[in-house]
């Protein structure tokens, strides 16, 4: 059994939350394309009928909602285990940042899915910015 500091130990309990939900939301994406028939390539159309389509309002808010997640979330989980590993962060810097964070895109993944009116996302979306700004200027400054 391998044992890790606290601080590994909650960075990688909140980076297993996140990577489940990027795990996860791809599949949803296709379903959501199944059940509503719309795809992006022809041979898809071929296995369950439907058409090629582009701009099907709900298809794209997911798929932009996940690519969003992949282009914040990646980020994040390189700086929170540099962030614990480098002794940068405590252990309560390390949770506390990392539940914001975690909520932040929950609360993004349920403004643009629900169309929520501005200023919703943009605030859900510059709040988890700024934990990984925070973040990784404490590293470069402790290690620096």
């Amino acid at each position: 059994m391998v044992f890790l500091s606290a601080e590994l130990t909650a960075a990688a309990w909140w980076a297993s939350i996140l990577l489940l939900k990027l795990a996860t939301f791809g599949p949803i994406v296709g379903v959501n394309g199944v059940k509503r028939k719309v795809f992006a390539n022809p041979e898809d159309t071929k296995w369950k009928g439907g058409e090629v389509k582009y701009n099907h309002e709900f298809i794209e808010r997911l798929r932009r909602a996940h690519l969003n997640d992949m282009e914040n979330i990646i980020p994040f989980l390189g700086l929170v285990f540099l962030f614990a590993a480098t002794g940068a962060g405590t252990l309560s810097q390390i949770s506390v940042t990392s539940m914001i964070f975690t909520a932040s895109r929950i609360l993004h993944t349920v403004s643009y899915l629900g169309a929520l009116p501005q200023p919703s996302r943009a605030a859900s979306f510059f709040v988890g910015v700024f934990c990984n700004v925070f973040i990784g200027a404490k590293v470069l400054c402790h290690l620096f």
